[in-house]
């Protein structure tokens, strides 16, 4: 799978189930500062392509993607 596809697929996960999600736990589980995920959700604040493989590692074991 390409980056751009894994970007935009947890970029896209996030907008859709952000609101539904405690945030800072997920912060804590793949180890990024707090409030990454918020300032991506509420001001379009782009994500380190380090963080965005973390993240989808962590849906993907989620079983969400």
């Amino acid at each position: 799978m390409s980056k751009s596809n894994i970007r935009q697929r947890v970029e896209k996960w996030l907008l859709t189930y952000g609101h539904l999600l405690n945030k800072n736990a997920l912060e804590r589980e793949i180890g990024v500062s707090k409030g990454m995920i918020q300032k991506f959700i509420k001001y379009g604040k782009k994500i380190n392509d380090d963080r965005i493989k973390a993240l989808y590692k962590l849906i993907k074991k989620l079983g969400h993607i």
